[in-house]
């Protein structure tokens, strides 16, 4: 995925990208008028369209709204047992961490919880290979692309030290890396199993572990992540609502019941270029969340070692 593609669909401030949508709206229906395929003249049917199509899809949008934020309730809301097996899944898992790092507790930062497995990858990578002896240099020879790929992905992990946003946390580990290093630690555990040192195979069972939790934790984080951007559109979508019926009423009391409009001939196109594209914010947020929650989803698919072709883009 290319820089410019993946700030559209992720990165990129999603009022920045809604507006981006706005404009466009604007210059498609504005140049579209100065070409002539369509026309805003007192006789044309935009009183009619603004009047009742527009208004209809607007309140279609309120049923979205509701059906957001019903998504994001039913993921709040649970039973005492189930947000009990929430809350002692994730401490296991931390626990589980904790235990690899050899720390006593672990950070509840997401960017600094990341860092520390990515520390702790780190160490155990320089651990296994000090084990790796002089006596097991065919050993060595085969691990030393491993080494270099997990020491690259450690660092990769390491870099989300700083960021405050959760999806941008897991924008940073797109991609297959951690499936690719998960199989190349099976590999070497399954081809060379009772030829590593004790040392050297719990040093390696670590680094499965370990690279385990970061897929596990780019999944959790992944679906806190969604769930505020779900919660923020819908907010988004109920502050926009009020001003967007007020700027449709705005347009079609501009024709009047005569073959005349309250505003001037040579403005009349670029007013309801306005107009249209002021009512299309709604949808223009909508969209720009809806495709960050989808890319995201479509890149974090696989949680195990298979590598969808989706996510090798």
């Amino acid at each position: 995925m290319n820089n410019a593609k993946k700030w559209f669909l992720i990165d990129g401030n999603r009022v920045v990208v809604a507006s981006i949508f706005v404009i466009g709206t604007f210059l498609v229906t504005y140049g579209l008028t100065i070409l002539g395929f369509i026309t805003f003249r007192p006789e044309s049917a935009v009183s009619t369209m603004f009047g009742s199509g527009i208004i209809s899809g607007i309140f279609s949008l309120i049923t979205i709204t509701l059906t957001v934020n019903q998504m994001i309730l039913s993921r709040v809301f649970g039973t005492i047992n189930g947000l009990t097996d929430r809350i002692d899944g994730s401490l296991e898992f931390r626990h589980t961490v904790e235990d690899l790092a050899e720390q006593p507790t672990s950070p509840n930062q997401p960017d600094q919880f990341l860092v520390l497995i990515g520390e702790t990858i780190t160490e155990r990578a320089n651990a296994f290979e000090t084990e790796l002896d002089d006596a097991n240099r065919v050993l060595k020879d085969d691990t030393d692309e491993y080494l270099s790929d997990v020491y690259a992905y450690a660092e990769r992990v390491e870099g989300v030290e700083g960021t405050e946003d959760t999806l941008q946390i897991v924008a940073t580990l797109l991609g297959p890396a951690y499936a690719q290093n998960l199989t190349a630690t099976d590999r070497l555990l399954r081809k060379y199993e009772g030829k590593f040192s004790e040392a050297a195979r719990t040093e390696l069972e670590a680094l499965f572990e370990l690279i385990k939790s970061v897929a596990v934790a780019r999944q959790f984080f992944k679906t806190i992540a969604i769930q505020q951007d779900l919660a923020q559109l819908s907010r988004m979508l109920a502050y926009t609502g009020g001003p967007v019926l007020l700027g449709t009423f705005v347009v079609t009391t501009m024709y009047t019941t005569l073959p005349s409009t309250t505003v001037a001939q040579p403005v009349l196109a670029e007013v309801v270029s306005l107009g249209i594209a002021v009512v299309f914010i709604p949808l223009s947020i909508l969209l720009s969340y809806i495709l960050r929650a989808a890319s995201i989803a479509r890149y974090t698919v696989s949680v195990g070692p298979f590598i969808p072709p989706e996510e090798q883009t």
